[in-house]
């Protein structure tokens, strides 16, 4: 096992979501790396978006769910099913 994949099941201990800073929404996410790797993606759309307000604070990141195990299972059928990391052009 790769040393990345070990530190990704270690932190897959927790249950994740996606923490969007600013209208402070949350969205249970399947795992650490499907958050993490989300928040970037949603970053990247609102960021690039021109022009965007130098006043406005939003931004996600991927954060521990702060719930229940039941109430992660609950949100996780709002994850976005079509939503595969891996078809993600590269990065510049």
């Amino acid at each position: 096992m790769k040393l990345s994949e070990k530190i990704e099941a270690n932190a897959n201990l927790l249950l994740w979501c996606v923490h969007i800073i600013g209208p402070d929404d949350l969205l249970a996410a399947p795992s650490h790396d499907a958050a993490a790797v989300y928040a970037r993606e949603l970053n990247k759309f609102h960021h690039a978006r021109v022009p965007w307000p130098n006043d406005i604070l939003c931004f996600a990141y991927a954060a521990p769910w702060p719930g229940s195990k039941t109430s992660h299972a609950e949100d996780l059928k709002n994850w976005p099913a079509d939503f595969d990391p891996l078809m993600l052009p590269e990065e510049n």
